[in-house]
């Protein structure tokens, strides 16, 4: 029996210095386990549609050589706001920072004379914001009309795609929980330069498509106030959806 005793006694012991062992460890787990959750939440995704306003090409700014100053003097003719918002990737605008009136003058311009169910969707396209700051900027010739692609990614098992209309494309896969978007410049350069690995995650991108999606159902609310002018049911399947 005193040997079943002494059994129990050390046991205990044992017991208590593994228990002090974990406890000792616990605070650094603990720590971690936040610092993780905190690196985490601090990625912020954000899909913002960015427009590429047309404008009537006076005459008069034809010899005017310097590319900045000339697209300066066209956006201050063409619209009233614009001149005092901020351009992103030098001739884009935020699409939800440009006033009813000059939106108007946009749709105008963007479809001349023709029918607008015959025209193409406003060009642009979307630049995609990692932490506040932009790592891919919608690319010569892009459309507004490339949500519908984003969308795509909203399928998990979406096949890699490329942006059709844009050049250059980035090319779309998603590995494992991560959106791998590849930037080959090797034909044609990215503008602004691109890295040409941008890794995000699946996510967190999901999050921003279906946000933007919600901001350009607003937006078009806007679009078809003009719906009777242009003789149209819906001036935003046009220009923004290609519906």
């Amino acid at each position: 029996m005193r040997f079943s005793a002494k059994k129990k006694v050390v046991a205990c012991l044992l017991h208590l210095i593994f228990l002090r062992k974990i406890l000792a460890r616990k605070p650094a787990t603990i720590l971690i386990h936040k610092r993780c959750a905190t690196l985490k939440k601090t990625v912020k995704i954000e899909l913002v549609p960015l427009i590429e306003l047309p404008t009537f090409k006076f005459p008069d700014l034809n010899d005017i050589t310097d590319i900045d100053e000339k697209n300066r003097l066209l956006i201050e003719r063409n619209y009233s706001g614009v001149k005092n918002l901020k351009p992103f990737n030098e001739h884009q605008y935020k699409l939800s920072d440009i006033s009813d009136s000059d939106l108007k003058k946009a749709i105008e311009l963007h479809v001349s004379d023709i029918p607008i169910a015959e025209s193409c969707a406003f060009f642009g396209g979307y630049g995609l914001k990692v932490n506040n700051e932009f790592v891919l900027f919608p690319q010569c010739c892009g459309l507004l009309s490339e949500i519908n692609d984003w969308k795509k990614i909203l399928h998990e098992n979406f096949e890699p795609f490329y942006l059709p209309e844009c050049h250059p494309s980035p090319k779309f896969k998603k590995i494992g929980n991560e959106i791998i978007i590849e930037c080959d410049s090797t034909d044609e350069e990215f503008y602004p330069k691109t890295k040409e690995i941008i890794k995000v995650d699946y996510e967190s991108l999901v999050s921003a498509i279906k946000s933007v999606s919600i901001e350009l159902i607003e937006i078009s609310k806007k679009l078809d106030t003009f719906n009777a002018e242009y003789e149209t049911e819906s001036v935003a399947k046009n220009l923004i959806w290609e519906e």
